[in-house]
């Protein structure tokens, strides 16, 4: 999908998949597995230690993050609030099934419109 990139997708790709899907962070999937998160910081830092005119042509696998925080579908919102006070995106699983990521901007959206 638009939203998820591969470890071999260059950062040009990770780039603009972001801001076409106005997000700031990506799932790195291998089939039905995630096996890294890229986030702005990441590319920010690849920009500022590659160059700029050499950290597009790099890969996805080279800046994402591989140490993944995950999270149970089915686990209480109290869950999720912990993992956003230690900065990490939740990783929400179904078992061994990567389902999505959730982010403070996205708890945030779910209770002004439970609100409603």
């Amino acid at each position: 999908t638009d939203i998820e990139v591969r470890p071999n997708d260059n950062l040009r790709a990770v780039f603009a998949r972001m801001r076409a899907s106005d997000v700031s962070q990506l799932p790195v999937v291998e089939g039905d597995r995630i096996v890294g998160l890229v986030t702005e910081s990441d590319l920010l830092g690849a920009v500022l230690t590659l160059g700029e005119d050499k950290a597009f042509d790099h890969c996805v696998k080279d800046i994402m993050v591989t140490t993944l925080v995950t999270i149970s579908a089915d686990a209480p919102i109290r869950d999720l609030v912990a993992l956003f006070k230690k900065d990490y995106v939740a990783i929400v699983m179904d078992g061994e099934r990567f389902l999505g990521l959730v982010t403070r901007i996205d708890l945030i959206n779910h209770f002004r419109t439970a609100m409603r």
